[in-house]
């Protein structure tokens, strides 16, 4: 790479990560030793990237708090793809709400493998009482870029707005978030 212009280097550099990562989102979500590898230990470059993912989460952040959260809004896809669409594993979060469906708490509730995530819905609720939430939205990745639910996916809801219930808590949504898009359990008319 000697003989490279500034540019010349960065768009090489760029056109490594696209190549391998496939996308900004890719790139952003993936392994930091993977990055700086394809990077040739860049080190500035990947502290670019790491200031970079901060201030974007730090974004979404600001345009979901005190405010309302509904599960359609584009506000809180955007805070959720910008989060989970580009995860390696599945990661399972809940958004605790207070009785104006304004956000208390954002919290992964569980990491998996590449194809699951095991979640309990009394640590849930449990947690629910502690923050006095009155509602949740369920939130998990899909690492395959398909949102498409399981049948594991679609039962675990079930088990979890049941539950929540029996407290007077409402599950007004479970989304599924992936690279190609999010579906809504309440839209497809799986959560009544």
């Amino acid at each position: 790479m000697i003989g490279l212009t500034r540019p010349e280097r960065a768009h090489e550099l760029a056109g490594r990560l696209f190549t391998r990562f496939g996308s900004l989102g890719g790139a952003l979500a993936a392994c930091p030793a993977e990055r700086i590898e394809l990077l040739d230990h860049a080190m500035d470059v990947e502290r670019t990237f790491r200031s970079f993912q901060r201030v974007l989460k730090q974004m979404l952040w600001s345009a979901l708090i005190r405010r309302p959260i509904l599960s359609s809004d584009q506000t809180l896809h955007d805070y959720l793809r910008g989060n989970m669409a580009y995860e390696r594993v599945e990661h399972f979060r809940v958004l605790f709400l207070n009785a104006g469906n304004e956000l208390i708490a954002d919290e992964v509730m569980g990491i998996g493998s590449v194809s699951g995530v095991q979640v309990w819905p009394r640590e849930i609720l449990k947690r629910c009482l502690e923050l006095d939430a009155t509602a949740i939205l369920l939130a998990h990745n899909h690492p395959s870029g398909s949102p498409v639910p399981s049948r594991a996916d679609r039962d675990l809801t079930e088990k979890i707005a049941s539950a929540a219930r029996c407290f007077g808590i409402v599950v007004h949504d479970h989304l599924v978030v992936a690279r190609r898009g999010i579906v809504s359990f309440r839209k497809a008319g799986w959560l009544k």
